[in-house]
């Protein structure tokens, strides 16, 4: 299943991350809602992979901005990447790394105290 998703949607380093949230990209996290509670990316969105398809269009309408999904370690990014692909989101980017290699990259992070 995520060899046929990474035929749909394109898969990003952590650099290209880095640019695309710089250029006003949404920054989506698609992980359970007690992975998102220990930690996320500043400024992201959380919409569990298991609900994107009905929650997306309440957070993103523009079909061209671009969208970078993560999870904690790429499966499930790739996953809702290319199932935004198919609902029309030409521009949705699934991050190789997974949310603690993004943390130790420098990418800022909201964690609990």
């Amino acid at each position: 299943m995520i060899d046929e998703a990474k035929k749909v949607a394109d898969t990003v380093d952590v650099e290209k991350v880095k640019d695309l949230r710089g250029s006003g990209a949404l920054l989506l996290d698609v992980r359970e809602p007690n992975e998102w509670q220990e930690g996320h990316l500043e400024g992201a969105v959380a919409i569990p992979r298991g609900v994107l398809e009905m929650r997306i269009s309440d957070e993103e309408s523009d079909h061209q901005r671009p969208i970078v999904t993560y999870c904690a370690s790429g499966g499930r990014a790739v996953l809702a990447a290319a199932t935004l692909r198919q609902m029309g989101y030409i521009a949705a980017f699934a991050s190789k790394a997974g949310f603690d290699d993004l943390q130790a990259a420098g990418l800022p992070c909201n964690k609990p105290a």
